[in-house]
């Protein structure tokens, strides 16, 4: 399960959240393990079933108003009893003061309470953003990912195949270089897999024979992409006389990455097969695909009417 340190959270984004911690130094180092945000309206009020306690608790002007309506010793009461769960930190937004019975009820409790400028709405998006990508499940694979077209292409086979030789000619050719030799991928809320390249290698390239090359330098800033949403899985193998390959793109192959199955071509290598220009199509089909156009089934669906109407296609 991927988590991250309060103390992460507010030294990367102190500047850009406006935020300022005001109090529970030692609760700095309690850990977050889901994205979302909790406003504790409800807890507030005395109902605490479903209380997402686990969660960053924001409370902004509606919150702090209600409490104003209610006596101190209701005030203290509420929130001694909220801390009896595991919260992990509060934030106070809009530039209010945190309410004195938090801080009192909070004193002896592992719990870090930040202020913060910005208004409440706008806290919570741009801080579910980053949550969601800071906490996203990741993986890396042995591979090259290439924009081509616009698809994101990762190009899997086994070492030394010419996955780097083949990315290289597709940048060469117009497109650009995501990550080579290890991509790192991360699964988004919405079951999007981004991927990118290491930051030590990124942008570089191991070419057999000639060495570590940066493409950025070599080819320019249009050359490279820091992510990529990936949509089409190409496995490169050497070709096999014994093995049936697919000819006429019926078959629907997947590949399984975080729970998100892509789809997958198998392009078998020997020599002639210009690959980078397979790789080309094999993207543009792709985006057909997208759209709603499958090239092999119509072509299936007309054959099929052909037959079934005793037509024959004449030659010309």
């Amino acid at each position: 399960m991927m988590n991250l340190r309060i103390e992460e959270l507010y030294l990367e984004q102190k500047e850009k959240l406006s935020l300022e911690l005001v109090a529970g130094q030692n609760g700095m180092h309690r850990k977050l393990v889901v994205p979302d945000i909790n406003r504790p309206g409800l807890a507030l009020a005395g109902y605490f079933d479903y209380f997402a306690y686990e969660r960053i608790q924001v409370l902004g002007r509606t919150e702090l108003s209600f409490l104003q309506g209610l006596g101190p010793e209701r005030v203290r009461e509420i929130f001694q009893k909220l801390l009896e769960w595991d919260v992990c930190c509060f934030v106070i937004t809009q530039g209010l003061e945190p309410p004195p019975e938090l801080m009192e009820a909070a004193a002896d409790k592992p719990v870090a309470i930040f202020k913060s400028l910005m208004p409440t709405t706008k806290l919570i998006a741009d801080l579910t953003i980053y949550l969601e990508d800071k906490l996203a499940p990741e993986t890396s694979l042995h591979g090259t990912l290439v924009d081509v077209y616009g698809i994101g292409a990762l190009i899997l086979g086994k070492s030394g195949i010419g996955k780097s030789e083949c990315a290289l000619d597709l940048v060469e050719r117009g497109h650009r270089l995501v990550a080579d030799d290890l991509v790192d991928i991360k699964r988004t809320a919405e079951r999007i897999l981004m991927g990118s390249g290491p930051e030590l290698i990124r942008h570089h390239m191991e070419i057999r024979g000639l060495g570590i090359i940066n493409i950025k330098n070599l080819f320019g800033i249009g050359a490279i992409r820091d992510r990529k949403r990936i949509e089409l899985v190409i496995n490169i193998e050497e070709w096999d006389e014994n093995k049936e390959y697919d000819r006429l793109g019926l078959d629907e192959l997947v590949y399984n990455i975080l729970d998100v199955e892509l789809p997958r071509i198998v392009i078998p290598v020997r020599p002639g097969r210009n690959l980078s220009i397979i790789i080309e199509v094999a993207a543009m089909n792709q985006r057909l695909k997208k759209s709603g156009y499958h090239t092999a089934r119509e072509f299936n669906k007309t054959l099929i009417s052909w037959l079934q109407n005793g037509e024959m296609p004449r030659r010309t």
